[in-house]
């Protein structure tokens, strides 16, 4: 807060306050309060004093500040997650909000547009028009939505729009990252520059890097493509925005990562909280894994339990481990749970994510068997937050060495004949090589698809409820998905390592479902 000025803008609502504290609190709990001024107890007029003004303006910053004593001024804490507004997360099919207008952009999907929302001032609500709108200059059209009431004024039901709200009253602050690309969409814009590039990524990376770029398209057609390079194209607009979006070209777009707060620019990978009881673990600070959730079985009379752990690696794909859905391979059986701590505080307000398929390896027959993995397809694709984000898959050609020692998260067992943690846990594991993990179990079961880790001593290691989870090594400040849980004998048995399925042993199979099932 900064004292002795006037923050101006628009004074909607005077009201008294016993301090500035109070004044930023109910301002910030105020659904159209940017920002504010308190006038204090020694304020030459006594009957404005203890008086706070709650203020906004078109561009969300004060049009104007001025020099005046015994006056305090500040802003609302909505962005970083103060407000007890609570938080509006779902989005409403074949509906339009009706109200006021305040712009409309292009937006490539839902998600976006409520990004945009969100950050976007006086932004309270939003409708998107779908890429089958059937008016085709409408189409992905975002409408940025104000009322004085703070709600819709009507609600239409119409076909091909997708209404919701701004995150920005959420309890998780929002946050612009992660950007994924987007398949089969050309952005229009202003070209800055055209370059051949090796795949999408390197062509996100080229625009993170190069000062002007807002967003750009990478279009692998053949017939333009050299030696594995195809075109990348790098573009503006005067709102950072597409201009328009072409889609069935059969390019890739996406935006620049500049803006992101990590250092590393991948777009997974990198959880925003700094880093700060699987058995002989601690327990887990929250958005330190923001790719882990918990599976949760659905069994008869409505009883619902964790069961297993699995791993987000796109906003609408998880990997998990074959056994734990084997038996059982119907989508509703299950409720997938992410972005908490605590099992027992689950409520209506966790992210919650239902499975439209259950892609299990055809060679899996059990566990100690190998090929121990799954892939889960979500109904709607993950809308990512600071504490929900997708984990980098390492590349398939093992260009990137596995470090000497990863972690292993999750809600399993920290005793082998125990239940279930109510905190996530975490430990740290070395890596044990191929030769020295086959003289602890049969040398057959142990091959160039798993990865073994754990302490010769024991006392450390994934036990039952962890299965499907990650094991997640740091490589140049990115986390990456290199094992999944899969077996082992007992828990934290000396000379007995975990055993867990080796992702780059199935990288062609994962992305080839991937793309057979979008």
């Amino acid at each position: 807060m900064f004292a002795g000025i006037e923050m101006m803008g628009t004074n909607y609502n005077i009201i008294n306050a016993t301090d500035e504290n109070q004044c930023q609190e109910m301002c910030t709990n105020d659904i159209h309060c940017q920002f504010f001024s308190y006038v204090t107890h020694t304020f030459h007029s006594v009957k404005l004093r203890h008086v706070c003004y709650f203020k906004y303006s078109s561009k969300g910053m004060p049009s104007k500040i001025r020099l005046l004593e015994n006056v305090i001024s500040g802003f609302s804490l909505k962005h970083c997650g103060k407000s007890n507004l609570g938080c509006k997360r779902d989005l409403f099919q074949s509906a339009e909000f009706s109200a006021e207008n305040l712009i409309s952009v292009i937006a490539p999907d839902v998600h976006i547009c409520q990004k945009i929302c969100t950050f976007y001032p006086n932004c309270l609500f939003f409708t998107f028009l779908k890429k089958e709108w059937r008016t085709p200059s409408q189409r992905n059209l975002c409408y940025l939505k104000t009322s004085k009431t703070g709600l819709p004024n009507d609600v239409t039901v119409i076909e091909d729009a997708i209404s919701g709200f701004s995150l920005l009253t959420c309890k998780t602050s929002p946050t612009v990252c992660p950007l994924l690309t987007f398949n089969d969409m050309d952005f229009l814009g202003t070209d800055l520059l055209v370059q051949e590039v090796d795949g999408e990524n390197e062509c996100q990376q080229l625009c993170s890097k190069t000062t002007q770029c807002q967003f750009f398209t990478y279009k692998p057609v053949q017939s333009s493509c050299t030696e594995n390079k195809c075109k990348c194209y790098l573009k503006m607009s005067n709102n950072g925005l597409p201009t328009g979006i072409l889609h069935g070209k059969g390019a890739n777009s996406g935006f620049s990562l500049r803006l992101c707060r990590n250092r590393v620019i991948t777009g997974c990978g990198q959880p925003v909280d700094p880093e700060n009881r699987i058995v002989g673990g601690e327990d887990s600070s929250l958005g330190e894994w923001p790719w882990q959730v918990s599976m949760q079985l659905r069994m008869p009379g409505n009883v619902i339990h964790h069961a297993c752990g699995g791993s987000i690696i796109s906003n609408q794909w998880i990997l998990t481990a074959a056994h734990c859905v084997s038996d059982y391979n119907q989508p509703r059986a299950w409720n997938i749970y992410g972005g908490f701590l605590k099992l027992s505080n689950i409520s209506l307000t966790t992210p919650k994510f239902e499975i439209d398929q259950i892609i299990i390896h055809p060679l899996y027959k059990v566990a100690e068997s190998g090929y121990d993995l799954a892939l889960l397809k979500l109904k709607t694709p993950i809308s990512f937050t600071d504490h929900v984000q997708a984990i980098c898959l390492p590349p398939q050609d093992n260009s990137l060495v596995i470090p000497n020692s990863c972690w292993i998260t999750g809600w399993g067992y920290t005793i082998e004949d125990g239940q279930a943690e109510n905190v996530l846990q975490k430990a740290e594991v070395p890596i044990v090589t191929q030769k020295e993990c086959q003289a602890n179990y049969s040398p057959e079961k142990i091959n160039d698809k798993v990865i073994c880790a754990g302490y010769k001593q024991g006392k450390v290691d994934a036990c039952k409820g962890d299965s499907g989870g990650p094991i997640a090594c740091k490589v140049d400040n990115t986390w990456y998905l290199f094992g999944i849980t899969s077996w082992g004998e007992g828990c934290a048995k000396a000379g007995k390592p975990g055993v867990y399925t080796r992702v780059t042993a199935f990288a062609d199979w994962i992305k080839e479902q991937i793309k057979l099932n979008q």
